[in-house]
């Protein structure tokens, strides 16, 4: 996974350095852009530090969950590799101690939906999952409203990580675990 950061940190810079103009969107343009900083990066920072409380507290399957996350982070690499638009207006502001790694046009798709999304579909506690899975409807709402992100990428995330959590899961033997128990 900290392979994957490296990789996003220089294909996020690269493709803020050749973005383009920002384009319209049928939900955002309906919807004012509504000052939600804290939302949008502190309540993503909070959520992420207390998984990681969790999970290096009961580690059985943080190595799949970082495995998984890492696929998620690669992959989306390709793909904000590929999308070269402006972002859309919002009014949010990149606190400064972020701003070596908050960016502006890496937007296909949306990480703020995405990593806990696919993270829901991979952990087992079912308590995690559901407390992941109200996250992922509350940061849909956040990024929507603070138009941090374009519709399209907010939605094609929920697919992406779909995708990748069933592969994972098919998988998820070679990891050690020889039975899945679903909660």
């Amino acid at each position: 996974m900290l392979s994957g950061l490296i990789v996003n940190n220089t294909v996020s810079t690269y493709v803020d350095s050749v973005a383009g103009a920002s384009v319209g969107d049928l939900i955002l343009d309906n919807i004012p852009a509504y000052p939600i900083t804290f939302l949008f990066f502190w309540v993503t920072l909070m959520f992420w530090i207390s998984m990681i409380i969790y999970h290096v507290i009961k580690p059985r399957e943080l190595g799949f969950l970082l495995w998984g996350l890492g696929l998620l982070i690669f992959v989306r690499c390709f793909f904000i590799s590929l999308t070269h638009l402006g972002p859309p207006e919002n009014n949010l502001v990149i606190p400064e101690w972020l701003t070596y790694y908050s960016f502006n046009a890496d937007l296909f798709f949306s990480g703020h939906v995405g990593a806990p999304f696919i993270l829901a579909l991979l952990v087992e506690n079912k308590w995690i999952k559901r407390l992941t899975l109200v996250y992922v409807l509350i940061m849909i709402f956040v990024v929507l409203f603070a138009h941090g992100h374009y519709s399209i990428d907010i939605f094609a995330s929920l697919f992406i990580a779909h995708s990748l959590s069933v592969l994972l899961l098919k998988i998820r033997p070679f990891f050690g675990e020889t039975k899945i128990k679903r909660s």
